[in-house]
């Protein structure tokens, strides 16, 4: 079987980006040829400047992808694609559904954007064709299986996300030191803001509190101008970490913090989990299908840095509670195998269960995110 995953790869290390390398990681080792198609691809040298330009910009990367993707897409069985909301969509998604469903390609249209109600509440009408063209529709929650379908009138199977456990090792904490952690892009939607907001609550009882803050984007030099200005310390802007350093930077930590006001199952919640941190989310989007308050996570309302900085609190208050959480949160992560992942996933692809090949030793360190 041929399988062609179409995505962004990293640099940055988005969700998106991270789960098209490990799916192919993964389908190679199970014997399936499989590669990437990187939707983030740099313009040639002779056209680079134009990439400055706006509305040439766009133009320009939807006719590359087209051509670029049509040869790739002859040579495979199954187009999978990772497909998240707003441009991208357009750019990116309905060229493979087109290009898929032309050659006479399986399409497996994996939808994964957290903010899906508002991109259909505008854009429905246009994205609707993409989704019903495609052979089959995939989510890797239920949050976002129930949005599709909802608005499309479409099947969706629940497909998770895959994250490879092996990377990070489980360490029980019996002991909460205020050291907090963030892996997020710096975008808005994710509103590190008020993460420095409950940081500095936070510090003004604990002074050898830290935060690291691993990612880059667009609020970078916005929040950097917050914790100089409120006069933070041990605030460390770590930038983008590969993925295979993330583990040593979760070692170092105790608390995951996430103030997102949009998202999916964001993976590096359950990253943390793995590692045996506590996680302080808000919940936003599908976090509460995966989260539940004051068992395995403490969750509070988006937009709320008080709540965040309360539920820190509470964590550095109370040891004992907050390592019950951490084995329960660890367990929720066990719960979601690369062996069961593949299930659905061949499914998807048009393999029955049966005919799927045996797994190959040493797999069973890869585990379900949702990101």
């Amino acid at each position: 079987m041929r399988v062609l995953l179409v995505g962004p790869a990293p640099p940055p290390y988005g969700g998106m980006a991270l789960q098209a390398q490990q799916l192919e990681k993964l389908l190679r080792r199970d014997g399936v040829q499989a590669e990437v198609f990187a939707s983030n691809f740099a313009f040639p040298s002779a056209i680079r400047l134009l990439d400055q330009v706006p509305v040439v910009r766009t133009c320009l990367r939807a006719g590359l992808i087209c051509f670029r993707l049509a040869p790739r897409v002859r040579q495979v069985d199954v187009v999978h694609i990772l497909a998240a909301s707003w441009l991208y969509f357009f750019l990116t998604v309905y060229p493979a559904v087109l290009l898929g469903r032309a050659y006479g390609k399986r399409v497996v249209l994996n939808y994964r954007g957290g903010a899906a109600q508002a991109f259909f509440r505008r854009s429905g009408w246009l994205a609707a064709p993409a989704f019903r063209l495609s052979a089959l529709v995939t989510a890797p929650s239920e949050f976002l299986a129930t949005v599709i379908r909802h608005r499309f009138d479409v099947p969706v199977s629940i497909v998770p996300n895959i994250l490879d456990h092996s990377l990070f090792e489980y360490r029980q904490r019996t002991t909460f030191r205020p050291r907090m952690l963030v892996t997020r892009r710096l975008e808005k939607i994710y509103d590190v803001a008020s993460v420095l907001k409950a940081f500095r609550a936070v510090q003004e009882r604990h002074a050898d509190a830290s935060l690291w803050i691993a990612g880059s984007g667009g609020e970078e030099a916005h929040l950097r101008s917050l914790a100089s200005a409120w006069g933070l310390r041990n605030v460390r802007f770590l930038g983008d970490v590969a993925h295979k350093d993330l583990a040593a930077v979760y070692r170092e930590c105790d608390i995951y913090v996430n103030a997102s006001l949009v998202d999916n199952f964001p993976g590096g919640l359950l990253e943390a989990s793995a590692a045996g941190l506590v996680i302080v989310t808000t919940g936003a989007g599908g976090i509460p299908f995966i989260y539940e308050n004051g068992r395995t996570a403490w969750v509070v309302e988006p937009g709320d840095w008080r709540g965040l900085a309360r539920a820190i609190e509470s964590v550095l208050e109370s040891p004992a509670r907050a390592s019950d959480m951490t084995r329960a949160a660890a367990a929720v992560v066990r719960a979601c195998d690369w062996t069961e992942v593949r299930k659905p996933l061949f499914e998807a692809y048009g393999f029955s269960v049966d005919a799927l090949p045996a797994a190959p030793a040493g797999l069973n360190g890869a585990r379900c995110a949702a990101g």
